[in-house]
């Protein structure tokens, strides 16, 4: 069936021979957008989970015995708060770790005035009120300060919907360029076979015969092109995936593809061999109508 609808159509020109290059261009620009945007909302939802259930408490004291006094009185309020699974003191070697990105490697006996930190850990979200539970620790101890999170954590989010909104335009205007390329391939293919398109006329074929035979070489196009453009994209994401295991987790790491992401990636072939048929029937059919 495949040999005989395409016989009266000569063997690919150079022109049509580029087309599947570049729609696996298209698809793999449009398959790194999908995977980021995919995975983005799903690794932030991963990881601002834990920074939902999570407080900390500083206790800014420059005396070392008042700031023991407060931090002792400060636990033992979180402890007692319903909803507070865990308050623990973090080690001052921890503190450090966490201040060497901006101050570098500082020694312990270098005099640096260390805040004690408290890491709180709840059992949902909203399991305390935050300001209640402010307001309280200060009254127990006056040099505690509560951080929920909420202000960085919004401004992280804030981001990354932007960040998702331009993938999605990406991802629109990669359709867009696609459909565009496709129909200019279908037209200058009609241009090109207009004689033979005739002939096939004045033998009696009907204009749903042509079209199948446009149908079948796009769809071809779109099947090779989405193919490579997946291919390559996939092994893009290998090679990030496999560095920024490296770097441990993060916000990069949470943000790489899963497995159910790549799932539905797989699928971006078939989609791109059903649209550049479906365009390529749509523009076939409306120009054999002003061709009679």
């Amino acid at each position: 069936m495949w040999g005989r609808t395409l016989q009266f159509l000569p063997r690919e020109n150079m022109r049509e021979g580029l087309l599947p290059w570049v729609i696996g261009v298209m698809l793999f620009l449009c398959t790194l957008a999908l995977a980021c945007g995919l995975a983005l909302g799903k690794g932030l939802d991963r990881w601002s989970a834990g920074l939902t259930t999570n407080l900390t408490v500083q206790i800014v004291v420059e005396d070392k015995a008042v700031r023991e006094r407060q931090t002792q009185a400060a636990l033992t309020l979180l402890r007692a708060t319903p909803g507070v699974v865990e308050a623990s003191v973090l080690a001052d070697a921890d503190i450090v770790a966490l201040l060497s990105p901006w101050l570098g490697e500082v020694p312990f006996d270098a005099g640096l005035p260390i805040p004690t930190l408290i890491d709180v850990k709840l059992a949902k979200p909203d399991a305390v009120n935050t300001a209640g539970l402010r307001e309280r620790l200060v009254a127990a101890a006056s040099g505690a300060q509560l951080d929920d999170h909420q202000a960085w954590m919004g401004q992280v989010l804030d981001l990354a919907a932007v960040v998702r909104l331009l993938l999605a335009g990406i991802v629109v205007m990669v359709v867009l360029c696609t459909i565009a390329i496709v129909i200019f391939g279908c037209r200058a293919g009609l241009a090109t076979h207009r004689e033979s398109i005739e002939i096939m006329h004045l033998m009696g074929a009907e204009d749903s015969t042509i079209s199948k035979a446009f149908d079948e070489r796009y769809l071809s196009h779109g099947l090779k092109g989405g193919l490579l453009g997946v291919l390559l994209a996939a092994l893009t994401l290998y090679l990030i995936s496999h560095l920024a295991e490296r770097m441990g987790q993060g916000l990069l790491t949470a943000t790489l593809p899963t497995s159910d992401n790549l799932l539905w990636l797989s699928l971006l072939p078939l989609v791109s061999a059903a649209l550049t048929m479906v365009t390529a029937r749509i523009t076939v059919r409306r120009a054999l109508l002003h061709m009679m």
